[in-house]
């Protein structure tokens, strides 16, 4: 057995060196961050019955991809114009906006003319066509007072929200 002698040990780490202080804060940072996100339909304070405590797979995945901000449930993906996040809203309208896509010109000469979605002039058809609805939308916003447009967006109170599609599909 070989003995070192005691200049030569490495040296020992002080308990709160900086790299563990950086440990400790990136883990609580995981924590809260999983915490903020869990699951945002779920209210702590609600009781759970037999019915809500078994949630299908693809419901909780669902809801994982939902947004809590001022009692306003929304998707990111779903904003079509104006604000995005959930907390700043007051004013949102929603829109069907599978019709209003198959209302514009673009997607009707691509059904008339069979074009496939996935060929280039089909692409290029379909861009037209987003951009067509989300200027129509952000005009009728604007003239409306909303302070944003979204394919769907409820209220934790249950609102009735003001749905302006035939006012965009208008624009067309």
């Amino acid at each position: 057995m070989k003995l070192t002698p005691p200049d030569l040990r490495p040296a020992r780490q002080p308990a709160c060196s900086p790299a563990r202080w950086f440990q400790a804060l990136a883990a609580l940072v995981l924590v809260v961050g999983a915490l903020a996100h869990a699951d945002p339909l779920v209210d702590a304070a609600a009781p759970v019955s037999p019915e809500t405590a078994a949630v299908p797979a693809e419901a909780s995945s669902r809801a994982a991809s939902l947004v809590m901000g001022k009692d306003w449930i929304i998707k990111a993906a779903d904003n079509i114009c104006g604000l995005k996040d959930a907390s700043q809203l007051s004013n949102p309208a929603v829109v069907d906006y599978d019709a209003l896509l198959a209302a514009t010109p673009e997607m009707k000469s691509m059904r008339d003319q069979k074009i496939d979605a996935n060929t280039p002039e089909g692409i290029r058809l379909t861009n037209a066509a987003v951009d067509r609805v989300t200027k129509a939308c952000e005009e009728i916003r604007t003239q409306l007072g909303h302070c944003s447009v979204w394919k769907e967006v409820r209220h934790r109170d249950g609102r009735t929200l003001t749905d302006i599609t035939s006012k965009v599909k208008a624009q067309f």
